[in-house]
């Protein structure tokens, strides 16, 4: 029998230790990755659009009060008196251009939205990767390091007699 040169089983146990931990690592950070991006597509997908869908419809109806103010406000006066409805002719200006803004937010949600789905997507793929790595691979690794490791103990165990 040939003479081997088995003396630190100790450092290749704390290979398969480090190993094992690396697994775990893994896949906590690929649990920690998968519940970013969940976070993340609903704030731009659900809760953006959401949003800005409300807010546009407050100002439709502040936009549809601030017009009924501004006719009720120059049809109570008699056909030759002329009574200023300035303040109601700016807060129906003011519920315009706050729709405009509403309408043109909820339609940049709804673009931003399929952008960070689409990314959202591209991501998972190697999250997914790293999520079989951590749960298989690395822990498969580790236990024929350790089956390894086994075998050369008990061939060590036979080569020192006592």
């Amino acid at each position: 029998m040939t003479q081997s040169d088995v003396r630190d089983l100790d450092s290749l146990d704390a290979l398969r230790q480090a190993v094992e931990r690396l697994a775990d690592r893994m896949c906590l950070s690929s649990q920690s990755i998968h519940a970013t991006l969940n976070r993340v597509n609903e704030h731009f997908s659900v809760n953006q659009v959401t949003y800005w869908r409300d807010q546009t419809r407050v100002a439709e109806r502040e936009l549809t009060s601030a017009q009924d103010q501004l006719s009720r406000k120059r049809s109570t006066v008699r056909p030759g008196d002329r009574v200023p409805a300035t303040e109601e002719a700016k807060n129906v200006a003011r519920w315009k251009n706050r729709l405009r803004l509403c309408q043109e937010k909820e339609r940049l949600a709804r673009r931003i939205s399929i952008e960070i789905q689409q990314v959202c997507e591209k991501t998972r793929g190697p999250s997914a990767a790293l999520t079989e790595l951590g749960e298989v691979a690395l822990p498969t690794a580790a236990n024929r390091l350790l089956s390894l490791i086994d075998r050369l103990r008990a061939y060590q165990d036979g080569q020192n007699p006592g």
